[in-house]
């Protein structure tokens, strides 16, 4: 009977010991990740100067750093938990040549990106698809030269009897341009094609009596209202490439009056659209519209898009943004009404440095956002005083985008982050509405 006590005590005390030799298993609390931003910048120093600010949902910043040039950095803020918001503001700082006066200016744009997720990457991208020619055009065989047209053309000299019917204009075009003229009294337009152009200077001496002319009549697109519009119609000839054939109007210098209309009236250049249409240069059509209603209560609209024909009217958009009274120089409150993709809200400031700040936010159905602009870095706000006052005379520019290809406001502020197509919106179907 004693053997057996101790042998059951010596089993108690085993299974003793044993627990007494276990590890104590603490649970392991993961520490809270940085919040990572990567901006890849393409532009060099001499383009470009580009700085990166983080804030949180307070508009404290958090961090703040320059990007060097043709270089990718990382900006990153410590102990980022679930749940915290996070706004990057892109500063790109640019430095202009005021043209013939030998002084420098500086131009500083600043883009709010809201509720930035961790671990996305913005890239900052120059895209010019564009070249620019001049033409010198030497007419002959012309008793009267009543009018002439190049499409995205600014004119230098137009040809008329004074100058023996010399032209010469500086036109902006992706290899194929044209332009018509009327001459002689006669009520038709002829016009003459440049194709396959690369260089800066094009000279020709034309016959203007041997130029088609053309029989087909002009294509009549109705727009929203009558303001004096910025427009440009383009027949797409290769997206993949960029290339375009313009079909508006000349490149009209600033300062100059602008007709007042409501409709535009496309040539192409066929001599007739039913019977001898001819090969056109081009397969489908790009519409780039803007303008602003003349009375208070209009709207400022714009339009970016690609047809298979041209259209007869353009999309005019149901919803309606209305910046709030209470909107300051730096909060701003704008009532939406209506569904769309992307609230824009922008700031400017003329002066000297001249600066604007936009701001990108996800729109609310049927209510009012409000945003207040983040705490500016020293290194940004010591290049101008007026900036870091948030001197913007109290106006702000709401504006609503909507888009057929993407529904919803990160997809589209993420195509804006990847900055990968210079066409996008167009693509895209792009409409706005302004106030």
């Amino acid at each position: 009977m004693t053997k057996i006590r101790i042998l059951i005590s010596s089993a108690f005390l085993m299974v003793f010991l044993a627990q007494c030799n276990k590890e104590t298993i603490i649970p392991v609390v993961e520490a809270p990740k940085p919040f990572v931003l990567t901006v890849d910048n393409s532009y060099n120093e001499l383009q470009a100067k580009i700085g990166v600010f983080i804030s949180d949902a307070d508009g404290v910043l958090k961090a703040f750093r320059w990007v060097d040039g043709e270089d990718t950095a990382q900006i990153r803020v410590p102990g980022n938990t679930v749940g915290n918001r996070y706004d990057c503001t892109i500063a790109k700082v640019v430095a202009l040549d005021a043209s013939g006066s030998g002084v420098r200016d500086t131009s500083i744009t600043l883009t709010t990106y809201t509720n930035v997720k961790s671990g996305e990457t913005i890239y900052m991208r120059a895209h010019n698809y564009t070249q620019v020619t001049d033409l010198r055009i030497q007419f002959t065989n012309i008793a009267s030269f009543d009018s002439i047209i190049v499409s995205d053309g600014i004119s230098f000299s137009r040809p008329q009897a004074a100058n023996n019917f010399y032209g010469q204009y500086r036109v902006t075009h992706t290899g194929k341009f044209w332009a018509r003229i009327m001459i002689n009294g006669e009520a038709n337009w002829r016009y003459m094609l440049f194709e396959n152009i690369n260089s800066p200077d094009v000279v020709a001496t034309i016959d203007a009596t041997l130029l088609p002319k053309i029989m087909a009549k002009p294509k009549a697109i109705q727009l929203p209202f009558v303001t004096p519009w910025k427009y440009n119609v383009q027949g797409v000839v290769d997206l993949n490439a960029n290339q375009f054939f313009p079909l508006g109007d000349l490149s009209r210098a600033p300062g100059g009056a602008t007709p007042a209309f409501n409709e535009l009236s496309v040539y192409e250049p066929i001599m007739n659209d039913v019977f001898d249409p001819g090969p056109k240069p081009y397969n489908g059509f790009r519409v780039q519209v803007s303008g602003s209603g003349a009375d208070p209560d209009a709207y400022i609209y714009q339009s970016d898009r690609i047809y298979p024909e041209l259209p007869d009217a353009l999309t005019v958009p149901t919803f309606s943004v209305v910046p709030s009274p209470s909107s300051t120089n730096r909060f701003s409150g704008v009532n939406c009404t209506g569904q769309f993709d992307l609230l824009s809200v922008t700031r400017s400031n003329t002066g000297s440095p001249s600066f604007s700040w936009e701001v990108l936010l996800a729109p609310p159905a049927n209510g009012i956002s409000s945003y207040r602009l983040p705490e500016l870095p020293k290194e940004l706000s010591n290049l101008s005083f007026a900036l870091s006052q948030y001197s913007f005379g109290g106006i702000v520019h709401a504006q609503g985008e909507a888009y057929d290809q993407y529904l919803g406001f990160e997809p589209v502020m993420r195509k804006r982050m990847l900055n990968d197509d210079p066409l996008w919106q167009a693509r895209a179907g792009f409409v706005a509405k302004g106030k």
